[in-house]
């Protein structure tokens, strides 16, 4: 019975959608605490693009954006005690974070880090002819437009199935390799799929990337964070910009969250 009703609320939009608003008001108080929410988007679809802008005005009344590197400042100096800030981050690298999203980005003045496989802006899995990743071009624009970049590794491999050699030398790699591109040490690493303990060794690999030289790991473990003890196990918020309002904040807590930045709860 129980995995009929999992099974049927996944695949439901408005069953979904009906668990989501109960999860919303469970989950309201977590979330509505001060500290860093990260998102993690992948593709957004020119399709979707003002609905990507909108979700980002609705989290924009909740709270400031800053960018990776501020992040990473602030909560090395101790979160301020009452302040809620988001950071937006996009893995993968697709073609339309940049054609897509950097002029939403760009318009609404938002900072924003891409993580990036660098062995894909060379030799990227597609067709011949096809665009689906941002080439270096790309990457180009997108740092010319005060964007950052961060890494996804060298082949965007799942970390658990590699020995600890390999992994040493994705992160060599592709951390070398995209501070070139950037002209500037790139700092900040997003583990492929992100899962600890199926996709990373919570216990190995953050140390790992800490001796590449990186300053942050990024999982998709969700919710918030207000501490430095968490660079090497960074939370964050997978996101998808078909989402409505409800649903986007649901996943964050956002129907107390507006409340208390209101001042009426």
């Amino acid at each position: 019975m129980y995995h009929w009703v999992k099974t049927t609320l996944r695949d439901t939009p408005a069953l979904r959608g009906l668990a989501l608003r109960g999860g919303a008001l469970l989950r309201s108080l977590a979330c509505a605490e001060p500290g860093l929410y990260t998102l993690c988007y992948h593709q957004i679809p020119a399709a979707l693009q003002e609905r990507f802008a909108d979700q980002l005005r609705l989290l924009g009344r909740h709270g400031d954006f800053i960018d990776a590197d501020t992040a990473y400042d602030r909560l090395a100096a101790g979160w301020p005690a009452r302040e809620r800030a988001f950071l937006i981050s996009f893995d993968d690298g697709y073609a339309d974070n940049r054609d897509v999203a950097m002029p939403v980005l760009t318009d609404l003045g938002l900072p924003a880090i891409v993580f990036l496989v660098s062995d894909w802006l060379d030799a990227p899995p597609q067709a011949p002819g096809e665009r689906r990743y941002m080439d270096r071009a790309d990457v180009a624009a997108w740092l010319d437009a005060g964007l950052q970049i961060g890494s996804h590794g060298a082949r965007h491999l799942r970390l658990s199935g590699l020995g600890a050699e390999d992994i040493a030398a994705e992160f060599a790699r592709s951390r070398h390799d995209l501070s070139a591109l950037a002209g500037r040490p790139v700092d900040h690493f997003a583990c492929p799929w992100g899962v600890a303990g199926h996709d990373f060794d919570p216990a190995r690999d953050p140390a790992l990337a800490r001796e590449a030289g990186f300053r942050t790991f990024f999982t998709t473990r969700r919710g918030h964070t207000r501490s430095a003890d968490d660079f090497f196990l960074m939370p964050r918020h997978v996101v998808e910009p078909h989402w409505s309002d409800f649903e986007f904040e649901a996943l964050l807590g956002g129907s107390r969250l507006r409340r208390h930045r209101d001042g009426t709860a």
